[in-house]
């Protein structure tokens, strides 16, 4: 390689677009014309400042210019309505604290991590909204999956599983469904679990899983953020979930699978004490010891996680 853009300018956008939904300016220009003076001064902004990004944002596509007056972009306004499922604020106040983090490598380098974050119910709120529009696409294929794989299944322990959206497309199996999780990530979305009509359990998976006779228990995008020591701890109270015959499903990223999983690693040093992207060797270790057997990894479609199963005899 004899030349490398550093400054490719691709993420530039994005982190306007970010700090714009931070502030409050996309929400005031949702829904209606309106001249940039007046909203920034209704939100409190420096004048020069805020215009510079406005600028920023109607060359980027995301505000209309009509006249002297700048209005969200009618095509990219799903995007940023709230109210829509295609909303991506969510994601981007994620992605503010990833950066957050991510900027700390080398004190993190220095020290071995965590970067430092502080923990708000907004940064909550970002978190489970990103996992929930992240799984969206795959939710449905990965149910499909799990069916075929084990066509017995009636019930399921979605451990982890607050953002709701793969618990949802287990319910279209036919499937009764249960979700574990923190009691502040239940609480968040009590409403449209309760809706949905899927039971839940508040507890800390790395203590116990206080729960019993599940045809699957899946555990998606959980081991990552854990010591070994947790993981082996959780491995055994999930198989103690399972019902004779049942299975345990993993989707998570695995050692040695190539850059996402390499990336994903670095993400996990600076955002967790301990957590970590495991290879197989660990996970079957983490199998056999907690009585499981048929260790197996597939490859999904399009997806840079491999799903892991294991069969309780």
């Amino acid at each position: 390689m004899t030349s490398i853009d550093l400054l490719p300018g691709q993420w530039q956008p994005q982190v306007v677009l970010m700090a714009a939904l931070r502030v409050g300016l996309i929400g005031a220009l949702l829904d209606e014309p309106r001249p940039p003076l007046e909203v920034v001064r209704e939100l409190g902004l420096d004048e020069r400042a805020a215009l510079r990004v406005i600028s920023v944002l109607v060359d980027a596509g995301y505000l209309d210019k009509r006249g002297a007056e700048v209005v969200v972009a009618p095509e990219v306004r799903a995007l940023l309505d709230p109210a829509d499922d295609a909303f991506v604020g969510d994601r981007l106040g994620h992605l503010h604290d990833l950066l957050v983090r991510w900027l700390q490598l080398p004190e993190v380098l220095r020290s071995g991590g965590p970067a430092r974050l502080e923990h708000t119910a907004a940064s909550r709120q970002a978190f489970i909204g990103s996992m929930r529009a992240g799984a969206r696409q795959r939710a449905q294929p990965l149910a499909e999956r799990l069916a075929a794989l084990f066509p017995k299944t009636k019930t399921a322990l979605d451990v982890g599983g607050g953002p709701a959206t793969q618990a949802l497309a287990f319910q279209q199996q036919g499937w009764q469904v249960t979700v574990l999780d923190f009691p502040e990530v239940i609480d968040l979305m009590a409403d449209e679990l309760t809706r949905a009509g899927i039971a839940t359990i508040e507890a800390d998976a790395t203590q116990a899983i206080p729960a019993r006779g599940f045809d699957l228990v899946f555990c998606g995008n959980l081991f990552h953020s854990m010591s070994p020591q947790e993981c082996g701890r959780v491995m055994a109270s999930a198989a103690g979930a399972l019902a004779s015959g049942g299975a345990l499903a993993i989707l998570d990223f695995l050692r040695g699978s190539g850059l996402s999983a390499s990336l994903f690693a670095v993400n996990m040093l600076v955002g967790t004490s301990a957590g970590d992207v495991y290879g197989e060797e660990d996970y079957r270790r983490w199998c056999e010891a907690a009585g499981l057997r048929e260790f197996a990894v597939h490859e999904l479609a399009d997806q840079p996680q491999r799903l892991l199963t294991a069969v309780k005899p």
